[in-house]
């Protein structure tokens, strides 16, 4: 049987539909910047983060050719006050890199962040784009963190129906593809717990396989396009995006924002002026832009009612 999913609950939805702009799009303005987050304390090991319980835990194993086995990681950040039969919402980070590059520790500040606002906190590994792994194998794993986090809640101490994944890149992609794609699940999962989060973030997202990101896919291209897959299950989306962005063309996300529109799934699109690609990444993106992002996922998680309305005072 499929667990039910917190998107299904009738007053979640109707709160998100009271959110969405009847544009599904709005600016964002320096103007509404806060001045209280302390981007030290999330990059570096200071009180404000020191003695949160960072741990990992293996969500795949896979053998290889030399007979060694890679392992999966979830890398996850605990509240203080973590407790193991907590029923905590969930916020996971699937890190860019062109499918090819990055790897999860990218989002380990924002981690730390969302602990510190009682979320449990994770950050997925999955296989990169090599010869014999491909993009498909990449949504595969995604799927299955998801997954594990949903068997597992009981002893992470998380609520499965409160499960928000943010992607950035071409870690939007495979996070949007995991809240749209029902096809390329790994044989091993266990197909009784979904892998479709309960809300979706997306961060300069590559979107649509149609356009010269998909190329490479071949036929693959429209199976493995978000775009192309959004339904009536579909999350609640937010969309962050830099107009002025070299690498993935806004475009992306304004067809992903009237698509979901369209199909009247709860959907937002924040369109950052002048700003470039990657603008959430500690130390690549500019600092006012990776605290914009913070507020930007907060405040979305507020409105479910999934953090509390208040910031503590050292965040």
């Amino acid at each position: 049987m499929i667990r039910p999913l917190g998107w299904l609950n009738p007053a979640v939805v109707t709160c998100m539909m009271l959110w969405v702009t009847a544009s599904c799009t709005s600016r964002a303005a320096t103007a509404d910047l806060r001045d209280d987050y302390k981007l030290d304390d999330l990059w570096e090991d200071t009180a404000t983060t020191q003695g949160l319980p960072h741990v990992w835990s293996i969500y795949r194993r896979f053998r290889n050719p030399s007979k060694l086995h890679t392992q999966l990681r979830l890398y996850t950040v605990r509240p203080h006050d973590w407790q193991r039969d907590d029923q905590r919402p969930a916020i996971v980070f699937i890190h860019g890199g062109g499918w090819s590059n990055g790897n999860s520790d990218q989002w380990f500040p924002q981690c730390r962040y969302f602990a510190l606002r009682g979320m449990v906190a994770a950050s997925v590994q999955y296989r990169l784009r090599t010869k014999g792994v491909d993009v498909e194998d990449c949504l595969a794993d995604c799927k299955s963190a998801i997954r594990y986090l949903r068997e597992h809640a009981g002893e992470l101490g998380i609520d499965p129906r409160k499960i928000t994944v943010v992607g950035e890149s071409a870690g939007g992609h495979l996070a949007g593809a995991v809240g749209t794609i029902d096809a390329f699940n790994h044989p091993e999962d266990d197909l009784s717990y979904s892998a479709i989060p309960d809300a979706l973030i997306l961060l300069n997202p590559i979107t649509d396989l149609s356009t010269p990101w998909g190329k490479s896919l071949g036929e693959k291209a429209l199976a493995l396009s978000p775009l192309h897959h959004i339904s009536a299950k579909t999350p609640p989306t937010l969309l962050i995006h830099g107009d002025s962005d070299r690498c993935v063309n806004i475009e992306h996300s304004r067809a992903f924002c009237k698509r979901m529109s369209e199909l009247n799934r709860p959907s937002r699109l924040i369109e950052l002026e002048g700003v470039d690609h990657a603008f959430g990444v500690f130390q690549y993106g500019p600092d006012w832009c990776v605290r914009r992002t913070i507020f930007e996922i907060d405040n979305y998680l507020v409105k479910f009612g999934w953090l509390p309305s208040k910031r503590p005072d050292n965040a």
